[in-house]
């Protein structure tokens, strides 16, 4: 028997253990990967094709399950495959280990990315889930920190370590989910429609590419997954060796470099924790319009801390510049979810969710080798500066969607006015 605990209140919880345990894990892998194993800048972008290359073959298979069977299961599901994955990679020490993990917690991954929302959007309704929204980003962003100084302590013993604790932390919340997460808003498509089982299995994926096709604004948003996933995915992989080679850490006080990593990202933990507590003041309700003028706000923010960091010999300005990209960035995803789940009919939202991460994957997949050849054959600067160039095509597709929905809205007036 599950036990009763508010849907908001087990959000919550398992957001917060959620992102303590990716702190621990996220943080540091990327210096297992460069300093323990020494994969050089190109593997380094190999391993986030591979990651992303499992979110684009099955963000939409996992999405239908979510929509189709059950979006608790497929959160649990996807909470353990992650912990395994992430367990994987240091049973397994190599860059073929590496390659296997991604492929694990990158499906594992597809599970949870569109479930999660979905399936507590179905238990407290839209008109409440957007201040959720913020508020588990906020809350997340508490147990990042403590998480990326914890992490910090015990990457002192080993690197190995923190990746270790929140994988077995990851397993945990899976297994404490199992007899606690409940599912009222939602019921299997299985279990009320008398149709054939490809009818059921095809609906929701038919039903959400006719809906992409009809609305102008979704079209806008997966076109905005592709250009995010083309720019982002080799910077998330190429930070860590533009700051251990290209700018260099300094040695005050006789830090290591994995000390400065956690120092880097506690820092931009706080400005997220500050950046998302504004947003949450100003704007208890976020429309559609209200979510495009500051997602213009944070985007030119990021693309203004990515030049800086790319293009500066200096460990200040890179260091200024880093915070400012990833504390915009962290901003920008609650209110890109929300956006995403105002257009997104509830019978399909996690199929509709799941192709946006589908889009986000195949620019990755298709950005990442790019900018990892340039870093191998002219420099991490000049890659990572490559993809802040095609990041600023977010800037005039978010303004053609900002003119669409006013152009839709007023259509919508005269409608009704009639």
């Amino acid at each position: 028997m599950r036990s009763r605990i508010p849907p908001e209140t087990l959000y919550l919880l398992m957001r917060s253990v959620k992102s303590f345990a990716f702190a621990l894990v996220l943080t540091y892998e990327p210096v297992y990967h460069t300093v323990t194993l020494g994969i050089s800048p190109f593997q380094l972008v190999v391993v986030g094709v591979v990651l992303e290359s499992m979110t684009f073959l099955c963000e939409i298979p996992t999405g239908m399950f979510a929509d189709l069977v059950s979006r608790r299961l497929s959160v649990i599901l996807g909470i353990v495959l992650c912990g395994g994955g992430f367990l994987f990679e240091i049973l397994s020490p190599s860059f073929a280990g590496v390659l296997v993990a991604q492929v694990l917690w990158g499906i594992g991954l597809t599970f949870f990315s569109g479930a999660e929302a979905a399936w507590i959007t179905d238990e407290i309704g839209t008109e409440r889930v957007g201040s959720l929204f913020l508020r588990a980003t906020q809350i997340g962003q508490v147990l990042t920190i403590i998480g990326t100084f914890l992490g910090a302590i015990l990457a002192y013993f080993s690197v190995s370590l923190p990746i270790i604790a929140g994988a077995c932390l990851c397993l945990f919340l899976g297994i404490v989910l199992s007899f606690t997460m409940t599912e009222n808003g939602f019921q299997s498509t299985y279990r009320v429609e008398k149709q054939s089982t490809w009818t059921i299995v095809t609906r929701p994926l038919r039903d959400s590419f006719q809906l992409i096709q009809t609305h102008s604004v979704l079209w806008l948003i997966l076109l905005l997954g592709i250009v995010i996933g083309m720019s982002l995915g080799a910077f998330d992989r190429l930070h860590t060796p533009h700051f251990f080679t290209t700018i260099g850490l300094p040695s005050w006080g006789g830090l290591s470099s994995v000390s400065w990593l956690g120092i880097i990202n506690g820092v931009i933990s706080v400005l997220s924790l500050l950046g998302m507590e504004i947003v949450r003041r100003r704007y208890q309700t976020l429309e559609q319009l209200a979510i495009i003028k500051l997602l213009v706000g944070l985007y030119c923010g990021m693309l203004v801390g990515s030049f800086l960091f790319a293009l500066t010999n200096l460990f200040t300005i890179g260091f200024a510049g880093f915070c400012l990209t990833q504390t915009c960035r962290n901003v920008s995803r609650p209110l890109l979810l929300q956006w995403v789940n105002l257009n997104a009919p509830k019978q399909s939202r996690a199929t509709v969710i799941s192709t946006y991460w589908q889009a986000n994957a195949l620019g990755n997949i298709a950005g990442t080798p790019v900018l990892g050849w340039l870093a191998t054959t002219a420099s991490l600067r000049t890659a990572l500066s490559a993809g802040t160039l095609v990041y600023i095509t977010t800037i005039p597709i978010l303004l053609i969607a900002q003119r669409r929905w006013k152009r839709a809205q007023q259509v919508t007036t005269v409608t009704g006015e009639q």
